[in-house]
């Protein structure tokens, strides 16, 4: 066979059971080991991981009751050693009093808390029979509202009306739902009765709705409760429907008044909070009337700024609007979150610039290409039925000897303490990361009473149904989750390299990337990465190659958990997050907000997609190893099918032997498609789904995904980051080049 393998293990399938996964699984032991090995440290924190235990006993012990260290506060856990009358901290080693509960090895078996793993606690929980009951407070009462354009074409529309079925049916029947339509102007719903109305405001001068919306239907006739109004809800959907040319309101040619309809909503909650408030917006245009709209980007234009790779600030180089961060700052003075759809129809969006609402309140982002690629309804479903969590804490405690340096992702610090972070909303894909630092020359030796030990404790509120035959009860739960992991020590770089995640630790690049292309533009971007991977190889060189008397090795032969970071790299540059040239605008800003949200495993199947095949249509699972990302592993001889797996899109491909000797595309009853059903059920998105075969059009957009071979359009430059368009030998090529330099100036 032709096929090419890859080593090194890749594994883009869900790591269970753990909030924290280290980028090395052994501790540097102080900063010179760290610095000379060259790799970065620290974690990523994924808050609602699921546990093993997937029904914790929640009423077992209260968060009040779990024992905290008296010097750094930290709880206890399975790595503290016990006296008779005392336990003492795994962290800092201090002496805390003994608790009855804990008196005994016997006793502390059982215990939930001393238990390694996640730990679940509860620390308040109320229950809700009345949903409108004067007595709960805003946080208390669940309200969805979904914001829907309707400027676009029947099957936009129409998209959107089956996606806001399918989210209705995974909405609890106690949560309140409101729904506003929007074209050139602000549309609110009234859904009370089994016959819904429409109330339109148009935009004044000054950007804003002519009217308050609080004035055109209070909020509280705005919300209506899911299992009483069902049929009205439904009802209201249905009547969604396009806006004719001929009624556009406030602009020569139609428009979408998105800005106007978010500030018009967050008046009405801000002049009387009366819930914990979810924006669902499904938009398929740019905003362009009112507050925040946006100018269309020149092509030409667009083009040029790509070529010269960001040499300004912001997105690509280009500054977002400001209005959409104020309202982002609004969104999150309330506790609200935003959640952003978008079914591109013509052109640029603007999700750059709209990113402030998703990112700032914890929300999800979701890009579809077309309309013809969408997955709206299985997407918004999801996004309804997982784990989610609202008006966080998140805290990350470090042994004797480190502490968190800073903290990347969709949170914020806190004003007062350090350490603690604030998480508007996150779900059970969610993720951040965290950098490591020494807090003294010593490292993490100073203290050797205490192995290097690091605690996570997440606080957050969760909405629970009481059961199903009371459809408006419900829990608001105030829950703890903790984790504590320890590792060993790692005295020489050699012990680091053979303890990378690599998954977390591009994970962790993808943080530092995204900031900088932010901040300093793609060019700068670029070369951050560049010298990163330079000086990581030279240092591997410095430690592995030259003990041995053998030649340079780029490609790290030695250390197989270390073998996929040039390719990683590699995608990095030549895939949709960092290429502007053939990724449009609105593209890198979606895959971008991917890479800083999700788990490492997921991240890393957007920089280098899984490529697999599968030896006939009734086989169940594809081969154990990957494939390289080129030609040369796909046997054009030999009726395999192969399929290639980039988290947001799954392409099965028809070698040359395949097209007509295999049914095309697979059959539903074949075992390739419950495969890609299986796939599609276990990913945060829904991917999209392509068939292609060699020989058509189909074809050359999947040869385009094989990033290891030269693109055809690859510019002639002497930047080896640009280089990554001649194909990933090139790539090397230019790599060890730079290496050599580096090491001979060094």
């Amino acid at each position: 066979m032709a096929n090419k393998s890859i080593a090194a293990p890749h594994r883009g399938a869900a790591v269970f059971g753990t909030m924290l996964r280290p980028s090395l699984k052994r501790t540097p032991e102080a900063a010179a080991v760290k610095d000379s090995a060259g790799l970065p440290w620290g974690c990523c924190v994924t808050p609602l991981a699921p546990a093993m235990d997937t029904h914790p006993n929640l009423q077992t012990i209260g968060a009040d009751e779990v024992p905290r260290c008296c010097e750094c506060f930290a709880y206890i856990n399975a790595y503290c050693m016990f006296e008779r009358k005392a336990w003492l901290c795994s962290l800092c080693g201090t002496r805390n009093e003994l608790g009855q509960r804990y008196a005994t090895s016997m006793q502390r078996a059982g215990l939930e808390e001393m238990q390694r793993g996640i730990v679940d606690v509860l620390e308040d929980c109320i229950e809700v029979d009345d949903v409108f009951s004067s007595d709960l407070r805003p946080q208390e009462r669940p309200a969805v509202i979904a914001v829907v354009d309707v400027s676009g074409s029947e099957e936009s529309v129409e998209m959107a009306r089956t996606g806001l079925l399918a989210m209705l049916a995974a909405l609890p029947d106690a949560c309140l739902f409101g729904m506003v339509s929007v074209d050139s102007s602000v549309s609110v719903w009234d859904m009370r009765g089994d016959f819904p109305h429409c109330y339109s405001v148009g935009i004044s001068g000054d950007g804003e709705v002519q009217v308050p919306l609080e004035e055109v239907l209070p909020v509280d006739c705005m919300l209506v409760q899911v299992s009483e109004n069902r049929r009205g809800i439904e009802n209201a959907i249905e009547m969604l429907a396009p806006t004719p040319p001929s009624f556009t309101r406030g602009a020569a040619r139609g428009g979408l008044a998105f800005g106007p309809a978010v500030d018009g909503l967050l008046e009405a909650f801000e002049a009387e909070p009366f819930c914990s408030l979810r924006l669902v917006a499904i938009l398929g245009h740019l905003p362009s009337v009112g507050v925040g709209s946006l100018q269309p980007i020149d092509g030409a234009a667009a083009a040029r700024d790509g070529k010269k790779q960001g040499s300004k600030k912001g997105f690509d180089g280009i500054e977002a609007s400001g209005d959409y961060a104020e309202l982002a700052d609004r969104v999150v003075a309330l506790s609200a979150c935003v959640d952003l759809f978008v079914v591109s129809e013509e052109g640029y969006a603007g999700i750059d610039a709209l990113l402030p609402l998703v990112e700032k309140s914890g929300g999800t982002l979701v890009h579809y290409p077309s309309v013809a690629a969408c997955t709206l309804p299985t997407d918004l479903n999801k996004c309804f039925s997982r784990p989610f969590a609202t008006g966080a804490l998140l805290r990350v405690r470090c042994s004797s000897g480190f502490r968190v340096a800073r903290a990347y992702g969709h949170l914020s610090p806190d004003d007062q303490y350090e350490n603690l972070y604030h998480v508007a909303c996150c779900h059970s894909d969610s993720s951040f990361a965290v950098d490591f630092e020494f807090d003294n020359p010593s490292g993490v030796v100073a203290n050797l009473d205490v192995h290097p030990t690091v605690q996570c404790a997440f606080s957050y509120t969760c909405v629970v149904p009481v059961g199903e035959g009371d459809a408006g009860s419900y829990q608001v739960q105030r829950r703890l989750r903790i984790e504590t992991v320890r590792t060993d020590i790692g005295r020489q770089a050699l012990e680091l390299y053979s303890s990378v995640d690599a998954e977390v630790v591009m994970s962790l690049l993808c943080h530092k990337i995204g900031e900088a292309i932010r901040k300093e533009g793609m060019a700068e971007a670029r070369m951050l990465l560049q010298d990163w991977l330079v000086i990581l190889t030279a240092r591997y060189n410095q430690h592995v190659m030259r003990r041995t008397g053998a030649g340079m090795d780029t490609s790290f032969a030695k250390y197989p958990p270390l073998q996929m970071l040039p390719r990683f790299v590699h995608g990095m540059l030549r895939g949709r997050m960092m290429d502007a040239q053939r990724a449009s605008r609105d593209e890198r800003a979606f895959v971008r907000h991917l890479c800083c949200s999700l788990r490492p495993e997921f991240v890393c199947l957007m920089l280098y997609p899984r490529l697999s095949f599968f030896e006939d249509l009734d086989a169940t699972l594809p081969g154990d190893t990957p494939l390289v990302l080129s030609h040369s592993a796909i046997d054009q001889d030999t009726p395999h099918l192969y399929i290639l797996d980039s988290l947001t899109e799954v392409h099965i491909f028809y070698p040359r032997a395949a097209k007509g000797a295999v049914p095309f595309p697979p059959p539903a009853d074949s075992g390739v498609r419950a495969f890609v059903q299986a796939t599609k059920e276990g990913r945060p998105l829904c991917p999209s789904v392509y068939n292609c075969s060699e020989g058509d059009a189909s074809g050359l957009d999947f040869s385009a995904r094989l990033w290891e071979d030269r693109h055809l359009n690859a510019p002639s430059s002497s930047d080896w980051a640009v280089s990554a368009d001649l194909g990933y030998d090139a790539f090397m090529l230019a790599l060890k080049e730079e290496v050599k330099g580096f090491m001979d100036s060094s």
